[in-house]
């Protein structure tokens, strides 16, 4: 019977994620340059268009620091392949994790090392569905209501403050449903968010300053980099 193990490391599990990563590249591809000929049909300078293009590259990257520093941490339980795909593509560290802790969990299994260590090929999949189906939920939504929800936001910019409203009640529930699963899981667990909680607001007051602006891009990485390192010293202080 195939093991977790097996399916991470597998040949075909690489090369499907190359193809998806491929056909992902290709697309992107080409909407760019359906953009770049409209920008220039409709009178932007090509001058223009490449500050356009070099500042979002440096806006995109900046920020995927975090997402980097959350692919190695995911690698140790769900391998190389499935970790990349899962964040190149749609995904989070957060909704990842929170998956794989839980399936760990209703296994039996006492850690996600664990998992990865003696789950079979069957309970990786349930892994994978899980992941794949609860990240779609949000298009099944954004298909038949996203447009509409969209323009009365634009037509309410002037006229009402409920979107900040719904934006903030949105990122408070959010909260609500991955902070106490932090904070109950474990000493170290709870330690470690603390740990990236202070660093955070320490970042944030920084950069309310003029001359540190230039922080706001970066207090998702240090922050993570932060805990992972301080997980070091509250493992040994715990455990």
């Amino acid at each position: 019977m195939a093991t977790m193990k097996d399916i991470i490391s597998s040949p075909l599990l690489l090369i499907l994620v190359a193809i998806g990563l491929i056909y992902i590249v290709v697309f992107s591809l080409i909407h760019l340059k359906k953009a770049y000929s409209r920008c220039l049909e409709l009178g932007i300078t090509k001058e223009d268009l490449h500050k356009v293009i070099k500042s979002s590259l440096v806006f995109s990257i900046v920020p995927s620091l975090s997402i980097v520093v959350g692919l190695f941490a995911l690698i140790s339980v769900l391998g190389v392949v499935w970790s990349w795909w899962r964040l190149s593509v749609i995904g989070s560290l957060s909704y990842e994790s929170l998956i794989s802790s839980s399936v760990a969990s209703a296994l039996k299994f006492s850690t996600t090392a664990e998992m990865l260590e003696k789950a079979t090929g069957s309970e990786f999949g349930v892994v994978m569905i899980l992941m794949s189906i609860g990240m779609l939920s949000g298009f099944f939504i954004l298909i038949p209501f996203g447009k509409k929800l969209s323009m009365s936001v634009s037509k309410s910019e002037n006229s009402s403050s409920w979107k900040y409203v719904l934006s903030g009640t949105f990122m408070l529930c959010l909260f609500a449903v991955y902070i106490p699963v932090l904070l109950i899981g474990d000493s170290v667990q709870a330690a470690v968010m603390m740990t990236g909680l202070v660093i955070a607001v320490f970042l944030g007051v920084l950069a309310s300053k003029p001359k540190l602006k230039w922080l706001n891009e970066f207090i998702m990485a240090f922050s993570m980099i932060g805990g992972m390192i301080s997980s070091i010293f509250w493992t040994n202080l715990f455990q």
